[in-house]
């Protein structure tokens, strides 16, 4: 059987560690899309934020770069006219994500997350195939309102429900949805401009991105705005598609490991060409795919290896 060391060395050379977009780059300069009841994505963050004006707070789901967030926490006060923030979400650790947590940690504003959030929040580790080593937040930076399973809020008339499915990019990825308004935030859950990402290192991987997408296939409908961590205003035709393309994925890596071929053996294959027209590059995707699925092969999550 395939040895780990080996495909740590294949990961390392495929090229792709660092294919991540470059995030903390300082920007005031962000471009607005007006949501519908009150909601707003701004997008210039190091990625995408929504915004939720009510009477007399609002509420934030993500914080973008922490290089961005004293621009970021400007420009929601002139749209919001300085009301204060009752709550903010981290859909899940990853450091594009909570760039306001330490502003507004500092004022004892609310951070929600699911459990493991926070926990990778205040660890030390490193990502291997980004080559990058974390380093624990500030305490009082990481969340501080945490759940394991579902939740909800009132917010004025809006009745928001946030959950966590199951493993897809990390294993404390969590939607958070403004059941009125009808805007689901799914995070990094679903490729808004690529391959969703499906990061081993803190539990993503593809059975966990499949169940997980088929439950936001469930919870939307036609009308809803669906909000992922980067690109513009998606709707329930992108999850369909990535509900598709993953079955697919599955299928292709576990035909990788029947037949004992190796990332780089899979990659030059190039098993997901049908999708790449829609999908782009799939080199990361291919990397991060077969190295989760390996970790999980000794539990027999794919049929037939042992």
């Amino acid at each position: 059987m395939t040895n780990r060391r080996v495909i740590l060395k294949a990961l390392a050379t495929t090229g792709v560690i660092l294919g991540l977009p470059t995030i903390g780059s300082a920007q005031a300069i962000f471009s607005s899309t007006d949501l519908g009841g009150g909601l707003t994505l701004l997008s210039g963050a190091g990625s995408n934020v929504v915004i939720a004006v009510g009477a007399d707070s609002v509420v934030v789901v993500n914080g973008g770069a922490e290089a961005n967030a004293a621009a970021l926490l400007a420009e929601i006060n002139r749209i919001s006219g300085n009301l204060p923030i009752s709550a903010l979400f981290n859909t899940n650790w990853r450091a594009e994500h909570c760039g306001l947590n330490a502003l507004l940690g500092a004022q004892d504003v609310p951070i929600v997350a699911h459990e493991n959030t926070r926990l990778w929040q205040g660890a030390d580790f490193y990502v291997d195939w980004q080559d990058k080593s974390y380093l624990p937040m500030p305490a009082a930076a990481r969340a501080n309102r945490t759940f394991y399973k579902t939740d909800s809020m009132t917010f004025g008339n809006e009745i928001i429900e946030y959950g966590f499915v199951s493993q897809a990019t990390t294993d404390g990825d969590i939607y958070v949805h403004f059941t009125k308004a009808n805007v689901l935030v799914v995070g990094d859950m679903v490729g808004g401009e690529s391959y969703p990402l499906l990061d081993y290192v803190t539990g993503g991987w593809i059975s966990g991105a499949q169940k997980t997408t088929a439950a936001l296939v469930a919870r939307a409908n036609a009308d809803t705005k669906v909000i992922a961590a980067s690109g513009g205003l998606l709707g329930l035709d992108k999850l369909q598609a990535q509900a598709t393309m993953l079955d697919h994925a599955y299928t292709k890596v576990a035909e990788a490991f029947k037949t004992g071929r190796s990332l780089q053996q899979f990659q030059d294959a190039d098993p997901m060409q049908e999708f790449n027209a829609q999908w782009g590059d799939a080199r990361l995707f291919l990397a991060l795919l077969y190295k989760g699925t390996w970790y999980h092969v000794p539990g027999r999550a794919v049929p037939g290896i042992i």
